[in-house]
């Protein structure tokens, strides 16, 4: 009999024990609820971050990829322009000291990019790599640009531009620019291919008027 008092004793004292522990064991029980479930809609919100990112992203470079295109083409036209007024001066085809004069000039006119400015903000959305061709590209594109009215003769200047100023540029646009498109339409999904703007010409030109260069600053050299 004393046996079975004592059994019962410490049963209620452990029961007595149970129901103290019983609020702080539920309140634990919530707590880490609590925290599973603010770590899982943590996870589901950094997926849906990242979709959205990636779908800005997205949107950026087919935006880029059109603007790019056009761009590209207007830097091959101005090359094949500045490269046969520059071969017919020298043949003798054109009348006049200089070959390039302001009505000329005005044959040269660029667009102004309107993409690029706008969403330059999110080129950091993209891979590093792609992120550095693009804005190689659009370096390029402005050189063009700075570099078309150099070509125009000024007496005050004291000396003049070779065509080497708009030619660089302008073919490191054109023929630089097709891995970097075929990235950007790969990072969208689409398999497209660049363009291919012949621009055999203004290549040679181009290449002329460096050997010339490099057999002047090597005459200088040797004097």
């Amino acid at each position: 009999m004393h046996i079975v008092i004592s059994t019962g004793q410490e049963a209620a004292s452990w029961y007595g024990e149970l129901k103290s522990w019983q609020g702080a064991l539920g309140s634990l029980f919530g707590f880490v609820l609590l925290i599973v479930g603010a770590l899982y809609n943590f996870r589901l919100n950094r997926r849906r971050d990242a979709l959205l990112r990636h779908e800005e992203a997205q949107s950026t470079v087919s935006a880029l990829y059109a603007e790019m295109t056009l761009l590209r083409r207007e830097c091959a036209r101005i090359a094949r322009l500045v490269t046969n007024r520059y071969n017919d001066h020298g043949l003798g085809r054109i009348r006049g000291e200089e070959a390039f004069d302001r009505h000329f000039l005005e044959m040269l006119t660029l667009p102004e990019p309107v993409l690029y400015p706008a969403l330059a903000s999110k080129v950091g959305l993209l891979p590093p790599d792609l992120a550095l061709a693009l804005v190689s590209f659009y370096s390029d594109f402005e050189e063009v640009r700075a570099g078309i009215p150099m070509l125009l003769s000024d007496e005050t200047r004291g000396y003049h531009y070779s065509v080497l100023v708009v030619l660089r540029p302008a073919i490191d646009a054109v023929q630089g620019v097709p891995p970097t498109l075929d990235k950007m339409a790969s990072f969208v999904g689409k398999t497209l291919n660049a363009e291919q703007l012949d621009l055999a010409e203004a290549e040679a030109l181009r290449s002329e008027e460096e050997e010339g260069f490099e057999q002047a600053r090597a005459g200088r050299t040797t004097n």
